[in-house]
C-alpha cells in the first residue's frame, strides 16, 4: 500500500487543497446519495407495491444487520481510515496493517453472522422471515469485508473507488429489489437481492484494490489483532450505539407496536433524518485531513472543522424549515394519504432534529480525528441508553410518536455532550456568527409560509426557499463562503 496518487499538502496551504476537498466531498456525496436514494426508493417501492408489512420486515432485518455490524467490523473502517492517513508515507507498515485487519474482520464477521442467526432462533422467526434473516447475516459478513478494504482508499483520500463501489452496491440492490417486488416475491427473496448486491461489491472492491495497491492477502497476527481490537473498541462502541439510538427504535416499534407502525415511522424518517448524508459527505471527506492535521498542526485542524460546521448550518436549517412547512405534503406525494395522515406532527418534530443531527455529525468527526474516539463512544453510549429508555417508556402509550419524541430528545442530548467534550476548543471550532444568517433566514421562510399560506404548496415551497437563500446572502454571506472557496480553490 503506497501513498497513491493523492497527497496532502502541509498545513501552510490552508485551503490550497480545496480542489481535492471538493472532489472528495462530491465522491462521498455520490456514495451517500446512492445509499440514501436506494433506501428512499426501496421504502417507497415496498410501501406502495408490497405493503407496510413487508416494509416493516425489511426495515427490521436491515436494522438488525446494522446493530451486529459492531462485531463484524469492530469499528475497523474508521480506525483504519485514521491510521492509514498517518501512514501514507510508510507503505510497508500500511500494507501490513491493512491485510492484518482484513484477516481479523473475516473472523469477526463469521462470529457476528452466527450470533445474528442465533437471535433469530431465540425470537422464533420462522418460514420466509427466518430464511431472510440467515441471508441478511451472510450479507453483513460480506459488506464488513468490503468496508474494511475500502478504508485503504479513504485513508489516502482517494474516494473515487470508494464511491464507485458503494454506488454499484446500492444501485444494484435497488434494481434487484424492484424486480423481486414486481414478481410478488416474499421477504427472503428481497434479502437475497441484498446479499447478491454485496457479493458484487466485494468482487469490484478486490479488483480495485489489486489495481491500486496489489494483491489482497488477509493475514493473522495475534499482536496486531489485539492492538486493533483495543484501538477499534471505541469506534465499535460508537458504531453500535450510534446505530442503536438512531435505529433501535425500529426494533422496539416492531415488538411493541407492530410492523405497520414501523412502516409509518420509516417513511417519516426517510424524508427527514436521512438528509444527514449532506453533513456526512463533507465531514467524512474532511476526516483523513483532520486526522493528519491534528498531528502536524492542531490549529489548522480547528480551522477546517469550524469552516465545515459553519457551511453545514446553511443546509441544516434550510432543510428544517422546509420540512416543517412542507414535510407532510412531501410524505403524501411519496407514500400516499394513509401514511401522510398518520405523520403530520412526526415530520415537524423530526425536522427540528435535523440541525442537531448535522452538528452532532461534525463534532463527532472532530473527536475521532483528534484521538478522542473514546470520549465520542462514551457520549454515544449515554445517548443510546437515553434513547432506549425513552423508547421503552413512550412507545407503548404513544406508538410511532413515542419513537419520534425519543429521537428528537436524543439528538439534543448527544449534541450537548459533544459540545461539553470540546468545550476547551469551542471558541475555535464554533463561530456563533455562523448561526446568525441561517436563523434569520428560518424566520423569513416561516413568515413567508404564514403570509402566503393560501398559495399553491409547491409554488410556496419555491418562494420560501428563495427567501431563505436570499436572507443568508444578505445577512451573512460568509456562511456559504467556505463552500465557494472549495469550489474555486481560492485561499481563505
Amino acid at each position: 500500500l503506497d501513498s497513491g496518487p493523492v497527497r496532502l499538502a502541509g498545513p501552510h496551504r490552508a485551503l490550497g487543497d480545496a480542489r481535492r476537498i471538493a472532489r472528495n466531498s462530491a465522491f462521498q456525496g455520490l456514495a451517500f446519495v446512492a445509499q440514501g436514494l436506494t433506501a428512499f426508493i426501496v421504502v417507497i417501492v415496498l410501501s406502495r407495491l408490497a405493503g407496510p408489512q413487508h416494509l416493516g420486515e425489511f426495515a427490521t432485518l436491515v436494522v438488525l444487520a446494522g446493530l451486529f455490524a459492531f462485531i463484524a467490523d469492530f469499528g475497523l473502517p474508521g480506525l483504519l481510515t485514521r491510521e492509514l492517513a498517518r501512514l501514507r508515507n510508510e507503505p510497508a507498515q500500511a500494507a501490513l496493517l491493512m491485510n492484518t485487519a482484513l484477516g481479523l474482520v473475516l473472523v469477526l464477521s463469521v462470529v457476528a453472522a452466527g450470533l445474528m442467526v442465533g437471535l433469530g432462533l431465540l425470537s422464533a422467526y420462522s418460514g420466509a422471515l427466518a430464511r431472510a434473516l440467515v441471508v441478511t447475516a451472510v450479507a453483513l459478513a460480506v459488506e464488513s469485508a468490503v468496508m474494511v478494504i475500502l478504508a485503504a482508499f479513504r485513508g489516502i483520500e482517494a474516494l473515487g473507488p470508494f464511491s464507485a463501489v458503494v454506488a454499484t452496491m446500492e444501485v444494484g440492490f435497488l434494481m434487484l429489489v424492484i424486480g423481486f417486488v414486481l414478481l410478488d416475491s416474499d421477504i427472503d427473496a428481497i434479502m437475497t437481492a441484498y446479499l447478491v448486491s454485496r457479493l458484487v461489491a466485494l468482487g469490484l472492491t478486490v479488483w480495485l484494490y489489486r489495481s491500486w495497491f496489489g494483491r489482497v492477502r488477509p493475514l493473522a497476527s495475534w499482536d496486531i489483532w489485539l492492538s486493533l481490537l483495543r484501538k477499534g473498541l471505541p469506534f465499535s462502541i460508537n458504531s453500535v450505539f450510534s446505530y442503536s439510538y438512531s435505529r433501535a427504535d425500529i426494533v422496539l416499534l416492531s415488538y411493541l407496536a407492530g410492523n405497520l407502525a414501523v412502516g409509518f415511522y420509516e417513511a417519516v424518517y426517510s424524508v427527514t433524518m436521512r438528509t444527514n448524508f449532506i453533513a456526512r459527505s463533507i465531514t467524512l471527506a474532511l476526516y483523513p485531513l483532520l486526522a493528519f492535521q491534528f498531528r502536524v498542526s492542531p490549529p489548522t485542524m480547528g480551522t477546517y472543522a469550524a469552516a465545515g460546521i459553519r457551511s453545514l448550518n446553511v443546509p441544516a436549517f434550510g432543510l428544517a424549515v422546509i420540512l416543517w412547512l412542507f414535510g407532510a405534503d412531501l410524505v403524501h406525494l411519496l407514500y400516499g394519504p394513509e401514511v401522510a395522515a398518520a405523520s403530520v406532527l412526526a415530520v415537524k418534530l423530526l425536522a427540528v432534529a435535523v440541525p442537531f443531527r448535522f452538528l452532532e455529525t461534525s463534532l463527532g468527526v472532530v473527536l475521532d480525528a483528534s484521538d478522542r474516539s473514546g470520549q465520542r463512544a462514551g457520549a454515544v453510549a449515554a445517548a443510546a441508553v437515553t434513547n432506549l429508555i425513552l423508547n421503552v417508556v413512550l412507545i407503548p402509550p404513544l406508538g410511532m410518536m413515542g419513537a419520534v419524541y425519543a429521537t428528537l430528545t436524543t439528538e439534543v442530548v448527544i449534541s450537548g455532550i459533544f459540545l461539553w467534550h470540546l468545550r476547551g476548543e469551542l471558541g475555535q471550532i464554533i463561530d456563533l456568527r455562523g448561526f446568525a444568517g441561517p436563523l434569520t433566514a428560518v424566520g423569513t421562510a416561516l413568515g413567508t409560509g404564514i403570509i402566503f399560506k393560501d398559495l399553491n404548496s409547491w409554488l410556496l415551497l419555491g418562494l420560501c426557499t428563495l427567501f431563505y437563500v436570499g436572507t443568508i446572502a444578505a445577512v451573512d454571506r460568509s456562511a456559504i463562503c467556505w463552500l465557494y472557496r472549495v469550489v474555486t480553490s481560492r485561499e481563505p
